[in-house]
């Protein structure tokens, strides 16, 4: 019989969190997208957004979160029946930025026949990893709003000019930067060092009509750039983020590095919600932009935009009688989500032998006697708790002694707030590149564990 003739109903294989992840990952190309897709799982989840302009009014069981004004940032927490003076708060931190490549203030220029968005550097990233890749781009474009004289608009209340801002993305292979060939550098293999300045601008078109090709990218926009006051723009990789393996156990894709921790935590805080929709400390998922370049922007770990809205729900929780909102803060456990050096095949001399993670072997507890990490003895046992409950296996991560330790928002959260912290996170390859490569399986158990945390250690059957 011919097989096309059969009629066979095949059901659809069933997602995984892997792959809702990989969704996810799919969407969230630039952190202003990243925090619109928290923002859309968090609205079907049942939380409500609350202004950071406004009073902080919170009641016991509400499930809210809050934005910054930049668009970058976003904290979503489930308030406890009792007050955070009383329990402290449950943190998870993530960022929401990944090294890339984002444009100048002056992106065009015409050089050797083509048509060039010059860009510059976010973040230490691998730069021989964006050259020869199809590229796109998105972000977001600022205008001053402006009366019928083009004069700016002025708003009567703070007298700040009006400014709308509107997000953007053009998901279609729009620029390449393409690599030098073999037989005009001899030595690139072995030497083959990319220069910032003048190797990664990216080639967008043909010819040398720079006014004819910022008109066809402002109608692919949908926005006249030459009418537009600012704009943050990302050259983001045009490919979606897949599974590898023959067995499917790896996910191959850019933005591991942070988002991975993002959408861990945020679907451990709303799983937790849903498993115990009263719970009696409050949960708190943090999600900062800037990790990449030092954290020290107004939305960032080093700025006081999450000391002040944690102080702002103690203050304002119901339970809240008397004392000082600053004792919260001492009361508080914080977990640091960053992804972790995975044992690489063929580099396994970069690793100490004894704290060598694998991918789809577990989470990674980070540990830094320099204190580049902000794992403390009491803040590892406190999170191996956490996975015990979870049914999580742990692994340890502590590099080499005669290398660097990269860092992460840990230890400027634990000074910040005076707040215990752990660093985890997942085991990856190639951090950094545009291309990194993390565990399924771990990615489950992310999850797991941050629902756990978010519970208090209660697992799903207890629950």
């Amino acid at each position: 019989m011919n097989p096309a003739q059969l009629d066979l109903q095949i059901p659809e294989a069933p997602r995984d969190p892997a792959d809702h992840y990989i969704r996810f990952l799919s969407d969230a190309v630039t952190p202003f997208h990243a925090v619109v897709e928290c923002e859309n799982r968090l609205r079907s989840a049942g939380f409500k957004q609350i202004s950071v302009l406004d009073t902080l009014h919170v009641q016991q069981g509400d499930k809210a979160y809050v934005i910054h004004p930049d668009g970058k940032t976003l904290f979503a927490f489930v308030v406890g029946s009792r007050s955070p003076m009383t329990t402290g708060f449950t943190l998870w931190g993530a960022h929401t930025d990944s090294p890339d490549l984002r444009l100048r203030l002056n992106p065009l220029t015409a050089e050797a026949g083509t048509v060039q968005l010059t860009t510059q550097l976010h973040g230490g990233l691998i730069r021989r990893s964006w050259l020869d890749r199809p590229l796109a781009l998105a972000g977001s474009v600022f205008r001053v709003t402006r009366d019928a004289g083009g004069r700016p608009i002025f708003s009567p209340v703070d007298g700040q000019p009006m400014i709308t801002r509107t997000l953007v993305r053009l998901d279609e292979p729009l620029a390449v930067i393409p690599d030098l060939a073999i037989h005009l550098d001899r030595k690139k293999n072995d030497e083959g060092g990319v220069n910032a300045q003048t190797m990664l601008n990216a080639v967008f078109a043909t010819g040398d009509d720079a006014d004819h090709a910022m008109k066809a990218l402002s109608m692919r926009l949908g926005v006249p750039l030459d009418q537009i006051d600012g704009f943050d723009l990302h050259l983001v990789p045009w490919h979606r983020p897949q599974r590898v393996g023959v067995d499917g156990s790896l996910i191959v894709g850019p933005r591991h590095d942070d988002l991975a921790m993002v959408y861990a935590g945020l679907a451990g805080l709303t799983e937790a919600a849903e498993a115990n929709p009263a719970p009696s400390h409050t949960a708190v998922a943090a999600f900062f932009d800037a990790e990449e370049t030092g954290s020290m922007t107004a939305s960032g770990a080093q700025s006081s935009f999450l000391r002040d809205i944690l102080l702002r729900i103690a203050r304002n929780h119901p339970e809240t009688q008397d004392g000082d909102p600053e004792q919260c803060l001492l009361r508080s456990f914080v977990v640091s989500g960053d992804m972790a050096h995975a044992l690489h095949p063929n580099y396994a001399d970069k690793h100490d032998s004894q704290h060598a993670p694998l991918i789809n072997q577990g989470i990674v507890i980070k540990a830094n006697t320099n204190d580049r990490y902000a794992t403390g003895g009491e803040s590892a046992a406190y999170f191996r708790a956490i996975c015990e409950a979870a049914n999580v296996p742990v692994q340890a991560f502590v590099s080499r002694q005669d290398m660097g330790c990269g860092t992460t928002i840990g230890p400027i959260t634990a000074a910040r707030l005076s707040a215990r912290t752990v660093d985890i996170g997942a085991a990856m390859w190639g951090m950094h590149s545009i291309n990194e490569t993390m565990g399924a399986h771990d990615m489950a158990w992310l999850i797991d564990a941050a629902r756990v945390f978010f519970l208090g250690g209660v697992t799903s059957s207890d629950a």
